[in-house]
């Protein structure tokens, strides 16, 4: 493996962790909390903690026009997802909807493949199936969105419109992640999160403003604008490895993030590992482990 790509798959490494400390916070912060609701905070603390990025690396310069344009459309694309994630709440269980949210790494690496003409080895297939399998498994008992929702007893055509959103979901989500490797040829890691902020968190207040219920002001909600900035200053590092990585890569070993929150959550909130999610966790490991081998 170059010293280059050690170093990219290190920055990945501390998005991993990051993440996966978040998500492990959410679960008790945003207890209460509506998904648009929570979706709205995380988003202006993610917004907050790119915005102090950018000015520490960059101060104010602004990128040319068209890499301008095409950081606020690519969070523009993954601001739609993130609302249709929430619209996927109300119409499937929480637990399926975090499953089938887990399937955009399929359109972003055969987009990589097909657009960016990334290699194919066995070893690649090989990581990128594990880690899909385990991310997969270990969603099915979701760490995100301690949202109430009625998915569960939805009937059987509001359960089809819920498969059709999610379907939707998944394009949007897998088409962004693509596009963020293009654009890093013309934006740096702090510029591009820090666009991608601006335009996700304009949907989500927007979406949170017709939707509603108004937000609280109450340390939990704090405690919500706190997991938004640790996802913000994550992000930086996940494309600065991206920067460095092939997409299909770095897009599927960034979902390595739900092992340290079942981790944490077998740790400090004594859940059960079971069978599943020790598989899961090994299948998860194992793919991101092949992933890193892949790179050479």
């Amino acid at each position: 493996m170059t010293t280059s790509a050690a170093v990219s798959l290190g920055y990945v490494a501390i998005y991993v962790a990051l993440v996966g400390v978040a998500s492990f916070i959410e679960k008790p912060a945003a207890r209460g909390f509506g998904a648009f609701q929570i979706n709205a905070l995380i988003r202006a603390g993610s917004l907050a903690a790119a915005v102090v990025a950018l000015v520490l690396a960059h101060g104010l310069a602004l990128p040319a026009t068209s890499y301008l344009l095409a950081g606020l459309g690519i969070g523009l694309i993954t601001g739609a997802g993130s609302m249709l994630y929430c619209f996927g709440l109300d119409y499937l269980p929480v637990s399926l909807v975090v499953t089938l949210s887990n399937l955009y790494i399929v359109v972003t690496i055969v987009l990589g493949i097909v657009f960016l003409h990334e290699p194919v080895t066995g070893l690649k297939i090989a990581g990128l199936t594990c880690i899909i399998a385990g991310v997969v498994i270990l969603g099915h008992s979701p760490a995100r969105y301690a949202a109430h929702t009625q998915g569960s007893t939805a009937s059987p055509p509001r359960q089809a419109r819920g498969f059709v959103i999610m379907a939707i979901y998944i394009v949007l989500i897998g088409v962004g992640a693509f596009l963020e490797k293009p654009a890093l040829k013309g934006l740096t890691a702090t510029q591009l999160n820090a666009l991608m902020g601006i335009a996700m968190t304009a949907v989500a207040g927007t979406a949170l403003a017709v939707k509603g219920p108004r937000l609280p002001m109450t340390k939990r909600t704090l405690a919500v604008l706190g997991v938004g900035i640790m996802i913000g200053a994550a992000s930086v590092f996940y494309f600065l490895g991206l920067r460095g990585l092939p997409v299909s890569v770095a897009s599927a070993a960034s979902n390595a993030s739900v092992v340290v929150t079942v981790v944490l959550s077998a740790i400090f909130l004594h859940q059960p590992i079971g069978r599943a999610r020790g598989a899961g966790l090994a299948l998860t490991l194992l793919g991101a482990t092949l992933l890193a081998l892949s790179t050479g």
